[in-house]
């Protein structure tokens, strides 16, 4: 996985929860570099709709790097993004095969076996819950229609539940106890 694009489509597949189709066909343009967005064009996504993403600051430094070492191997800088450095298909936009064997190697490498493309997308939305942003916010933010898509990819453990169970009962008890000590109050 050492290669600059290739640290680059991890922590971007990350940072945007994207699919691997929607990765491998940025292009240039979809970067807002100074907003740390990305534009995802209708045409790229699953759901024919387009969206904004943000990514990171590794993402933005590896970003920069990467469009200088991209510059020198192919001499431009516009266009899909990803391209092949294989001399079989030299400078070709990347394919999503391309992006799964990629991952594949990274997971038989690290011996993380359940690894796999869309492993970075089901990370990112459970985070994005974790740090709770509403599922309508992540369900804008994954591109999806139905809300019972997201909930596939937000897997919050026991013990996270437990204890957002814990802290809205204890908020719910503290409001309902002020509520009857207002009775109390009207002698």
């Amino acid at each position: 996985m050492n290669s600059l694009r290739n640290r680059l489509m991890v922590t971007l597949a990350y940072d945007g929860a994207l699919r691997r189709e929607e990765l491998v066909q940025l292009d240039v343009e979809d970067f807002e570099p100074a907003h740390r967005l990305i534009h995802l064009r209708a045409e790229t996504t699953k759901s024919q709709r387009a969206r904004e993403v943000t990514f990171g600051s590794t993402s933005s430094q590896l970003f920069v790097a990467y469009l200088r070492e991209r510059r020198t191997l192919f001499g431009r800088i516009d266009g899909p993004l990803f391209r092949s450095v294989s001399n079989r298909n030299y400078g070709a936009p990347l394919g999503p095969s391309s992006w799964s064997k990629t991952v594949e190697r990274i997971a038989r490498s690290a011996a993380a076996t359940r690894l796999s493309t869309h492993t970075f997308r089901h990370l990112r939305l459970t985070d994005l819950a974790r740090a709770d942003w509403t599922l309508d916010q992540i369900a804008q933010y994954a591109g999806h229609r139905d809300l019972a898509t997201t909930m596939r990819y937000i897997h919050l453990s026991g013990r996270e539940l437990a204890a957002r169970f814990h802290r809205a009962n204890t908020t719910i008890h503290a409001d309902r106890e002020r509520l009857l000590a207002s009775l109390l109050e009207e002698r």
